[in-house]
Formats: C-alpha cells, structure tokens, sequence
C-alpha cells in the first residue's frame, strides 16, 4: 500500500486517537469516526481523513475494529 502524506496537525491527533482507544473501556468491537469524534470533541470529517490516511479500515456503517485501529495506529 502506497503511505499518503500526512499533515503536521494529524500526526498531533494520532496520539490523542490511540490513549482514547486504549484507556477507554469500549462494549463493543467497532467505533465509528462519528462516535469517537463526539468522545474526543472532533470533527467527524476531520477524524475520517486522519483516520483513512493512517488506516484503510473503516468501514460504512460498521465503523473501525476497536483493536485493529490500536495497532494500526500504533504502527504508523
């Protein structure tokens, strides 16, 4: 997979993006950029561009695998 460049600012949120997933007790697998974003008092579009330039994973309707977005982020 070709590595999209990734703005100043985004590499900002990474961080915040990876403690909320990980401190966070979640009762399910998946999170949506629409809920994290309301968590984390972000922009939903905002969090989906960061999201999709560090991890393809989203899905519609169905949002990011909890765990998979965790290493996903922590890789980038």
């Amino acid at each position: 997979m070709k590595q999209m460049e990734v703005s100043r600012a985004t590499m900002g949120r990474i961080p915040i993006y990876l403690k909320y997933l990980k401190e966070t007790n979640h009762h399910a697998e998946n999170i949506s950029a629409t809920a994290l974003a309301r968590a984390l008092g972000l922009g939903e579009v905002q969090v989906r561009k960061d999201l999709g330039a560090v991890s393809g994973a989203g899905r519609p309707k169905t949002g990011y695998q909890i765990q998979e977005l965790i290493a996903a982020l922590e890789k980038f």
